[in-house]
């Protein structure tokens, strides 16, 4: 039987080799090895396995700003490291509204203050430019 697990799994991986604008559901069923409306089990849309994605990936960088000195710091670093989730999460704008909503995400920008916007903009012109 198929997971929810193995679905992230899967929509990581094609994500990962083809990029964001190449995601789509049957990739994903191709990958976890199942047909597309087993998906739909687990979760209604595309947007929905992105969060999914979110989900796994905010605790980690929740983590590491909350022993942190410089948030920002730390914020900037997780982020150059992980650039094509920063893509993603952060800059799409089909999957930002999801993220933006998360308790995760509101975690986030109270511990950064007002710091976040400008963060994202300093982030997307290091990411963005060294394509």
């Amino acid at each position: 039987m198929i997971k929810k697990e193995n679905i992230l799994e899967s929509a990581r991986k094609v994500l990962t080799e083809q990029g964001i604008n190449k995601l789509s559901l049957r990739k994903i069923a191709a990958e976890t090895g199942c047909a597309a409306p087993s998906i739909y089990y687990y979760f209604k849309n595309k947007q929905e396995i992105v969060a999914g994605l979110w989900e796994e990936v905010a605790p980690d960088l929740e983590q590491q700003m909350v022993s942190a000195g410089d948030k920002g710091q730390v914020y900037r670093a997780f982020w150059q490291a992980r650039p094509d989730d920063f893509r993603l999460f952060i800059t799409n704008a089909d999957y930002f509204p999801l993220v933006h909503e998360t308790e995760a995400y509101q975690t986030l920008k109270s511990m950064l203050g007002g710091q976040i916007h400008q963060l994202n903009g300093e982030l997307i012109e290091t990411i963005y430019l060294t394509l």
